[in-house]
């Protein structure tokens, strides 16, 4: 069994079966000592050596990606009309339940044949569960493009 890198994409595998992957693409039983720590992004291979981008090219690097993770988020702004659409999709549809919930006690109420039908009526709904900001992300995520 070897570790190998790919040459091309800095990707490492450990304990593989070595006739599986070609030298001209992969490097076998790299000597990663120069690297450690330190993620392969920052990798430079030159022939069968590897080693590490000095700090202004991983501030590239890192500035880089960030970059890219900035467009990305900026990209589903393009149309904000969409994203404001499905904001206000969400927002009714909670009002919606709200309403729901609250006409189904009022219906309990005007239901009760006594106190104690009234309070079996209102121990048995459950409690309406709060909402957290991951849980709006996913709702307007869910509702975008609909």
């Amino acid at each position: 069994m070897a570790n190998v890198l790919n040459r091309t994409t800095n990707e490492f595998r450990r304990s593989v079966h070595e006739p599986n992957y070609p030298a001209g693409e992969w490097i076998i039983n790299p000597n990663l000592a120069a690297v450690e720590g330190f993620e392969s992004k920052y990798w430079i291979i030159t022939g069968d050596t590897v080693t590490l981008m000095d700090q202004a090219a991983r501030n590239a690097v890192d500035l880089a990606e960030l970059e890219t993770q900035r467009d990305a988020i900026a990209s589903m702004f393009t149309n904000p009309e969409d994203v404001l659409r499905a904001f206000m999709r969400v927002v009714l549809n909670e009002f919606n339940a709200h309403a729901d919930f609250q006409n189904q006690i009022l219906n309990g109420i005007r239901t009760a044949t006594s106190l104690a039908d009234l309070k079996a009526k209102a121990t048995a709904k459950q409690d309406y569960p709060d909402r957290t900001v991951d849980d709006l992300i996913t709702a307007i995520r869910n509702n975008l493009g609909s």
